[in-house]
C-alpha cells in the first residue's frame, strides 16, 4: 500500500494481528497499518484516508527529527585527536571523556543548542586545565614572563596580550593539534616584548616558535572548523 503525502509517496506496511481496533504508527519514514486479518482492505482505506492529516503531521516531524540527527556532530577534536561522540542516559547535561569516547549525557541527539553548550563547557574545562601547562612551557623561551593567564571566548581572535602582561587565550583552540596552541602562545608572548606587529615582533615570534607561518596558515585554513560547539 502507498499513501500519497504533498511532499512523497510513503510506503505502507499492512501488519496483521489478532486485535479489535485498527492502529497505526510511524516508524523509520513508512507507516505501519496494525489489524485485524478479518478487516477488509476497503476498511483499512478508508482508516488512512480519515487519519491523513495525523500521518502527515507525524510522519513530518519524524523527517524533521531525523534531519537533526543526521547533522548532529558524531566526533570532535581535542589536542588535535579525534574523539567520538557518545550518547547516554543522564538527569543533568553533562560530558566526560572515556578513552577516545566522549560521553555526553542528558541531552537528547537532537537538541542541538544544549548539546552545544554541554560540549562547549567541557572543552572550556579542559583548556583550563591544559593551557597553564603550556603556556609554561612556551614561556621558558620568552624573554618577559606573563602575569597571567585566562580564557577568551572572542569570536575575531584566538589570543590577547595587554601591556600588564595578561595574555588571555581563545578556549575553542584546546581542540587544535597542541603545535597551533603553541605558536598562538609564542605570538602572544613576543606582544611582552613588541606590542605591534613589527618586523622584530616577528623576528621575536620566529625565535620562540620557529614554525609559526606555517602554524599561521593552518589557523586561516581550518580555524573555523574550532567553532562548531560555539
Amino acid at each position: 500500500m502507498i499513501l500519497s503525502l504533498p511532499e512523497a509517496d510513503i510506503p505502507v506496511a499492512l501488519i496483521r494481528r489478532a486485535r479489535q481496533s485498527i492502529g497505526i504508527r510511524i516508524k523509520q519514514g513508512r507507516v505501519e497499518l496494525i489489524a485485524h486479518p478479518a478487516v477488509p482492505m476497503s476498511t483499512l482505506q478508508a482508516v488512512l484516508d480519515k487519519r491523513r492529516d495525523w500521518i502527515r503531521q507525524h510522519w513530518l516531524e519524524q523527517q524533521r527529527r531525523c534531519a537533526e540527527l543526521a547533522a548532529q556532530p558524531r566526533q570532535l577534536r581535542l589536542a588535535g585527536e579525534p574523539l567520538d561522540i557518545v550518547y547516554i542516559a543522564g538527569q543533568r547535561p553533562a560530558a566526560r571523556i572515556d578513552g577516545r569516547i566522549l560521553q555526553v549525557a542528558g541531552v537528547a541527539a537532537h537538541e542541538r543548542e544544549r548539546f552545544d553548550a554541554t560540549v562547549a563547557a567541557w572543552l572550556k574545562r579542559e583548556a583550563a586545565r591544559r593551557f597553564p601547562a603550556r603556556l609554561a612551557e612556551v614561556a621558558r623561551h620568552s624573554r618577559r614572563q606573563p602575569a597571567s593567564l585566562s580564557l577568551s571566548s572572542a569570536r575575531t581572535r584566538w589570543g590577547s596580550c595587554s601591556a600588564s602582561g595578561a595574555i588571555r587565550l581563545n578556549w575553542r583552540l584546546v581542540q587544535a593539534p597542541p603545535h597551533i596552541l603553541d605558536y598562538v602562545l609564542a605570538h602572544e608572548l613576543a606582544h611582552l616584548v613588541h606590542m605591534n606587529h613589527s618586523a622584530a615582533f616577528w623576528s621575536e615570534t620566529e625565535r620562540m616558535f620557529p614554525q609559526w607561518r606555517a602554524a599561521r596558515q593552518w589557523l586561516k585554513q581550518h580555524g573555523d572548523t574550532l567553532f562548531a560547539f560555539g
